[in-house]
């Protein structure tokens, strides 16, 4: 495939000098990306003036035309104002294009990681959505020892098990039992709309079960 260069203006996390750097914005499973992502080796930048090298967080997107989904990840998607836009600009594609998309399970990201973690759920033919729920259930669970807002991350991994991420540093692995996996789609799948476009995250999991209880 193609790559499709944009440049794009960069902050060195080490000595905080700007620079540019031209980065593929357009980026498919089929290439040696999809390896990178998953090797967290994707879009390393070296910092021209003092020679830090870093994983630049930029806007591109992920297609995997097998499967059929697409990631759009900007780090601005933290920013609802980005979010909603970005929705916007998916009604004004013209017929054809809204076709194309339509056939393809489209999610944001904020994130490499979470890129990453789309990439390991979908090819594994899983649901992202069942998976955050599963998680959310988890965290509130009252056998799980870490509080809610003690946790920097909480994702599917590879290996085809959870892996948690204090914000003191402390990592847990946490098996994923796919009898749970199920029992959850079975009891939520039907309230499940499929929407282009959509940021299925902690947030996203919060929002849907507290509708669901309402």
């Amino acid at each position: 495939m193609e790559k499709r260069l944009n440049k794009f203006k960069l902050r060195c996390p080490q000595c905080g000098d700007n620079f540019e750097a031209e980065l593929n914005t357009a980026v498919f499973s089929e290439g040696d990306e999809r390896r990178d992502i998953l090797e967290e080796s994707f879009a390393r930048v070296t910092c021209p003036s003092c020679g830090h090298t870093f994983r630049a967080n930029y806007t591109f997107a992920y297609t995997d035309d097998d499967i059929k989904f697409m990631i759009i990840n900007d780090p601005k998607f933290v920013d609802l104002q980005y979010r909603l836009a970005f929705l916007s600009s998916l009604k004004l594609l013209d017929k054809k294009r809204k076709d194309e998309a339509y056939n393809f399970v489209i999610r944001m990201s904020k994130s490499l990681a979470e890129v990453k973690e789309k990439i390991i759920i979908f090819e594994s033919f899983l649901s992202d959505k069942a998976i955050e729920l599963m998680k959310y259930i988890i965290l509130e669970s009252d056998q799980f020892d870490l509080a809610y807002d003690d946790v920097a991350s909480f994702t599917y991994e590879d290996d085809g098990n959870f892996k948690i991420i204090s914000k003191d540093g402390r990592v847990m692995k946490l098996r994923f039992i796919k009898e749970i996996y199920d029992k959850v789609l079975k009891q939520y799948e039907k309230y499940f709309k499929e929407t282009e476009g959509q940021m299925i995250d902690r947030n996203w999991a919060y929002e849907f079960l507290k509708k669901i209880k309402n």
